[in-house]
């Protein structure tokens, strides 16, 4: 309603204009008593002058209201477009007929932008599929950097928290007062080691787990995963998961993504629950990874920086978006959109 305002009053600033203009253009060019014509006489008990003044004023701030409404209906509607656009929905944005409407260039360039972010869509996920097969065909090479990242993080985390367990348990055993409270603090700290030595042991166990996901499907997958973690971890794990039916190399980021946020909850988040969700709604993809741990700041870039990025880093190979959101004590809830690609699109 902006514009029907703004427009209102312009017009009815121009109609004060003409009105002063064609008034002085008949005082001078027409000789006539006008004051008797235009203050004695009235209408409606008002002067003429003032009368006609307030026609043109009604009449003009009638008219630019209209065409203001008019203008924001249109506006409103590009707007509505280029958020559809934001949002991936790329098929709900409708380019009305050139002729019936007064933005033809704008609607064309919006058309151009949807055809284009759809084709992108569609070549990454093209192309991430063509990654997978060529991913087959370097299978061991592939296992071989992930034994070698593996054995990086086992030294860097799990060995060193090992090597401390054991500097603590040798402590423990010369101390020459088993029960006295500093040797009990130390005991409950070695447990505590030990503790968060088997969880990343666990987490980094998880990332061997993708070659299972040949020969299933998506959701037998991802049930498999859930279960054995559920089975193997004292954390209430709870999943609702659709058969939905994707490409390979989709399949294989989703699972991925799925393997890395819950690796993360392993790691970091100390959750007691665990949800997961999966669907398909409106020719879009939804997963969804929700814990109750402890959450993080949202412009703390370390914490969990490596998973995170990770996982963004393969949601947009495959044209999709993430958003992650987490606050401090209260848990993190991670959602993947992924656009599906239709049968006009190929």
């Amino acid at each position: 309603m902006k514009m029907a305002r703004t427009l209102s009053f312009y017009f009815a600033s121009l109609a004060l204009f003409v009105f002063l203009f064609v008034l002085l253009i008949f005082l001078f060019t027409v000789d006539t008593d006008w004051y008797q014509s235009l203050m004695q006489k009235s209408y409606l008990l008002v002067p003429n002058v003032f009368f006609i003044l307030a026609i043109c004023l009604l009449v003009g701030s009638i008219a630019g209201y209209i065409v203001g409404i008019s203008i924001d209906k249109k506006v409103e509607k590009i707007e509505w477009s280029l958020l559809e656009l934001e949002g991936g929905n790329y098929d709900r944005v409708s380019i009305p007929p050139a002729k019936n409407d007064n933005f033809p260039s704008i609607w064309q360039g919006i058309e151009n932008i949807r055809v284009r972010l759809r084709e992108q869509t569609m070549l990454y996920q093209k192309f991430t599929n063509e990654r997978v097969k060529w991913n087959r065909e370097l299978k061991e090479e592939v296992l071989t950097k992930e034994r070698n990242r593996l054995a990086r993080e086992l030294h860097d985390s799990v060995s060193q928290q090992l090597f401390a367990a054991t500097m603590l348990l040798s402590a423990i055993n010369q101390s020459p007062d088993p029960t006295s409270d500093a040797t009990t603090k130390q005991r409950i700290l070695v447990e505590g080691i030990i503790n968060e030595a088997q969880s990343e042991m666990r987490a980094l166990l998880l990332h061997l787990r993708p070659i299972q996901l040949e020969g299933k499907s998506l959701k037998d997958g991802m049930q498999e995963l859930l279960s054995e973690f559920t089975a193997k971890l004292p954390l209430k794990v709870t999943w609702n998961l659709q058969d939905v039916q994707l490409e390979k190399g989709i399949e294989d980021h989703l699972f991925r993504i799925l393997q890395e946020a819950v690796s993360n909850t392993l790691r970091h988040a100390k959750a007691k629950t665990l949800e997961v969700h999966m669907m398909e709604v409106d020719q879009f993809v939804f997963l969804k990874v929700i814990d109750d741990g402890k959450g993080f700041k949202m412009d703390d870039q370390k914490a969990g920086s490596y998973g995170l990025t990770n996982m963004k880093e393969r949601s947009s190979e495959i044209g999709g978006n993430i958003k992650i959101v987490s606050l401090p004590g209260r848990g993190t809830s991670i959602e993947v959109k992924i656009p599906l690609p239709n049968q006009e699109g190929g």
